[in-house]
Formats: C-alpha cells, structure tokens, sequence
C-alpha cells in the first residue's frame, strides 16, 4: 500500500488502498462502528451540559478509534476491535484542541458573513427574536414547530430577496467549502503528527493546496460512498463510514507519509 509521501494524489490508488485495507477486518469496523451508534444514541439522551460533553468525548473516541483501525489495516496488519476501542488521552486532546483552535479561527468569518447577510436583507431584529424563539421552545411539540417553520421560511425569503445577503452567503459557502478541502486530514494530522493545533492547521492547508481539487475529488467520491451506505440502509452505512476513514488514511499517506511521529499507535 502507499506509505511514501509525493507531490501529487491519486485518488483511484487511494481508494483501492482503503478498500483493500478495509477488507482485512470488515467486521472489527464494522462491530465498532455499531458499538459507536449506540452509545452515541445512549449519550444524546443526556441533559444539558453532560448530554454535551459526553456527545463530544464519544465522538472525539470514534474518530480517534477508526483512524487507529485504519492506519493498522493501512500498515498492512489486521486491527482487532480492542485496537479501534482502546482509549487515548493525549490523542483526545490534540484531536480536540486542533477542531477547537479551527472552529475559533473561524467563528469571526462565520459571525461577519451571518451578519452583513441579515443587515443586507433587513432581518436582524426578526432573526434575534426567531433563534430565541428555537431555544426556548420545545422542538418536540408539533404546536412549536408549526410557530417555527413559518418563521425561518420567511427569513430565507427575505435573505433571497436581497442581491447582497445572497452574494454573502454565497461567499461565506465558497469560503467553507476551501476551507473543508484544506482541513480534510486534519484528524490524521492531529494524531499522527503531534504537533500544536496551529502547526496542524497551517500543515493541512500548505500540504492540501497544490492539491486542492484533487483532493475535493477525492471528497466527492467519499461522499457517493457515504450516500450509497445510506441507500443500503443500516449496515450499508456502518461500513462506508470506516471504508472512508480508510481511504482518507490512504490518501493521506501519499500526501503527508506514514510514519507516526506521534507515537499514536502506542497510546501516546
């Protein structure tokens, strides 16, 4: 499998390579992945702030979990579901503190676009009364909702009625979608590399950018995986979500290399 980092991604070989490495042990993912969609289910039933964190903390586990499957498999080794399931410290937090330095970085374009986007189209007033109306109804209650829906079907007139908040929202998309080609081994990076979430980020977009559309290539391709996993229903979509991490993995080790200078496959 691919293991020297070069100068270009072959998408094709990226796939083949995470579908070879999915297949040494389909069912280690596919079992964790099931194991994982239950305690998610389980942990969203939680209130408030603990409903939060443990949301959070099981979601960083999953990915840390099948990033772990996958560089194994990647490797050539077949990962037993105690690998997928071993918890990582260290490794939670480099993955959480590079999503939380990112989300941070780009809280202030998200906030600036929203804004001149409601300024544009006059809705400011109307917005601010429409989100506190979300968070202090109960979304449960078909009576609520009917109060709700009519409220944001009128703010998405307004803001398609004004040529500016549509030109906003529409940059404000450009921008997210860059921005989501250059982070998309931000997971890998974080864990594999070791390195501060600031170096993690900036490594993705100096990495990424010579790279940009094949690598948006290779996202819409995952995207279709992910799309035919929904249409064979449940275990369809247990097993495309690992089969993408794999390739992921693959096309990361053509662009970034294999070697885990982390230590991340020894619980560091």
């Amino acid at each position: 499998m691919t293991s020297t980092p070069g100068h270009s991604l072959d998408a094709g070989l990226a796939i083949r390579d995470g579908w070879r490495a999915f297949l040494l042990s389909p069912w280690s993912f596919v079992g964790f992945a099931v194991v994982a969609t239950i305690l998610s289910s389980l942990v969203d039933l939680l209130p408030g702030i603990a409903g939060f964190l443990a949301t959070t903390l099981i979601d960083l586990w999953i990915s840390i979990g099948l990033v772990r499957g996958a560089w194994i498999a990647l490797d050539g080794r077949k990962p037993a579901f105690a690998d997928l399931a071993a918890l990582n410290g260290p490794a939670i937090w480099r993955l959480f503190s590079s999503q939380l330095v990112l989300a941070l970085l780009l809280l202030p374009i998200a906030l600036i676009v929203i804004g001149v986007a409601l300024t544009a189209a006059e809705a400011i007033q109307p917005a601010a009364r429409l989100l506190n109306l979300s968070f202090t109804s109960d979304l449960s209650d078909p009576q609520q909702l009917n109060v709700l829906i009519p409220g944001y079907q009128t703010m998405v007139m307004k803001l398609m009625q004004s040529p500016v908040a549509l030109i906003a929202l529409l940059s404000g998309w450009v921008l997210a979608v860059y921005v989501q080609v250059n982070q998309s081994f931000l997971g890998f990076i974080a864990l594999l590399d070791g390195r501060g979430p600031i170096t993690t980020i900036r490594s993705g977009f100096e990495r990424v950018k010579g790279q940009w559309w094949a690598v948006l290539g290779l996202l819409v391709l995952q995207t279709i995986i992910l799309l035919i996993g929904v249409l064979l229903m449940v275990l369809g979509l247990l097993a495309a979500v690992p089969l993408v991490f794999c390739i992921t993995g693959a096309a990361y080790r053509q662009l970034f290399g294999s070697d885990d200078r982390a230590d991340f496959l020894k619980g560091r």
